[in-house]
């Protein structure tokens, strides 16, 4: 790997490094966050490369790799080719070192099912709870478990991390394809592989000279059980290893030339409990990411552009500020600057009041009040005066009735009246009366 493509990984080596819970140093929280984030960086539709510890890992380096293409390798995890350092990484551990098996939870509250599997499972577990990972898949048929030492779970994790690799870990046993009805067999680096179920198997370490004792004690039960499988598939094997099976144990072996992890989703992730996402939903969240990331880029643009719109406007009113002030410091030298649009609206309706030209000024008051002024006979109305927004009327009329009917025909106007004098005087009335516009 190149040294520009080195120092890349260096900088994204927290998003784009993914698998199980640490448990050195980092935790299992951390590590799925890490996994999520390498699992967006990758392209829709990236196909996954497949990784196989020997048993002597990481003690012997080598592992086998094998592409999405049909490239495969043997070697250190620095040899794997660029390409897979870019893609999903599946990493399949020795089947001796995981034991699969199925517990019986009658409580309800599945939030405590992972504390509980410790003590579920604690007959059939050689070594103490604490120091041991436990992983679990619930079906209809059961709680199927994965139970792995934590020790070993760290020693990988950490040399893929210092591979500078992303990876989830699962037991090869579940590599081998499965279908109903028959049981699947593979034969590598001294280790034997069984598949009996979607989230069984076993396995054992054997000389290929000879069938393993525990593959023979699972066809014993099986048998009691009546759930002998129909064949078995032998995946990788010569034909020598296939004609030793079947007459040691008296069933037909079908040999599979396909190389084992074709096409299987890992059901279990070593170290994190409730078990992986299925492929469905992985391929749901891939087809739906160019919207998200389309939706991403939307509302960041958006941000943006309100953003600059923000300091575009933030400047222009600083500036229009800035001249507002300067105008009203010419026209009102004496007046101190507070907020300059406001005192100039204000500095302009005084003018305006002074001059009757406002809204409640002598023009808009006397506009309000023509037609009820108009009904007078000629000479009733004897003084006309405007001040401080009142209009003030000297008024001769008949009697009293007529004053009465006067205010009537103001107050339907929307003005305000107030006699402030009233008397009689030679067969007639005498007022004073000051006239102003409703408050709203």
């Amino acid at each position: 790997m190149g040294a520009s493509s080195d120092h890349a990984y260096t900088h994204l080596e927290g998003f784009r490094r993914v698998g199980i819970g640490g448990f050195a140093g980092s935790g299992p929280r951390f590590g799925k966050w890490r996994e999520q984030a390498q699992a967006w960086l990758r392209a829709p539709g990236a196909q996954p490369w497949d990784v196989f510890l020997t048993p002597a890992y990481p003690e012997d380096p080598a592992v086998e790799w094998r592409g999405p293409d049909g490239e495969t390798g043997r070697g250190p995890l620095d040899a794997l080719p660029e390409a897979a350092r870019r893609a999903t990484i599946r990493v399949w551990t020795p089947a001796v070192e995981t034991l699969l098996t199925v517990a019986q939870w009658p409580g309800r509250a599945r939030g405590r099912l992972a504390q509980a599997l410790p003590y579920l499972l604690e007959e059939q577990l050689l070594a103490d709870p604490e120091s041991l990972a436990f992983s679990h898949r619930e079906t209809g048929a059961g709680i199927f478990v994965a139970v792995t030492a934590k020790e070993r779970l760290a020693a990988w994790r950490k040399a893929i991390d210092e591979a500078r690799l992303g990876a989830t870990f699962c037991p090869v046993t579940l590599a081998l394809p499965y279908r109903a009805g028959s049981w699947s067999c593979h034969f590598s680096d001294g280790q034997w592989a069984v598949r009996t179920g979607p989230y069984s198997g076993f396995g054992a370490a054997s000389p290929l000279t000879r069938v393993p004792a525990a593959l023979r004690q699972a066809m014993e039960e099986a048998a009691k059980t009546e759930t002998v499988p129909d064949a078995i598939v032998l995946f990788g094997g010569d034909e020598a290893l296939r004609v030793l099976i079947a007459t040691e144990l008296g069933i037909p072996v079908v040999a599979d030339p396909r190389p084992i992890a074709a096409g299987e989703t890992p059901p279990f992730r070593l170290g994190e409990t409730g078990g992986a996402v299925s492929a469905g939903g992985i391929a749901a969240l891939r087809a739906l990411r160019p919207a998200f990331i389309a939706l991403f880029l939307i509302i960041a643009l958006g941000f943006a552009r309100t953003m600059f719109d923000w300091v575009k406007f933030s400047h222009e009113e600083a500036r229009v500020h800035a001249q507002m002030s300067s105008l009203f410091s010419t026209n009102f030298p004496n007046a101190p600057v507070l907020d300059p649009a406001r005192q100039m609206r204000q500095g302009v309706a005084r003018l305006a009041a002074r001059a009757g030209g406002a809204a409640q000024g002598f023009l808009a008051i006397l506009t309000a009040a023509s037609p009820a002024l108009a009904g007078l006979a000629p000479g009733d109305l004897t003084r006309l005066e405007y001040r401080h927004g009142q209009v003030r009327c000297a008024l001769r009329l008949a009697n009293f009735g007529a004053l009465t009917a006067l205010k009537q025909n103001l107050a339907h106007a929307g003005l305000a009246v107030r006699v402030t004098h009233a008397m009689s005087h030679q067969g007639g009335v005498q007022a004073l009366v000051t006239i102003t516009r409703r408050s709203p």
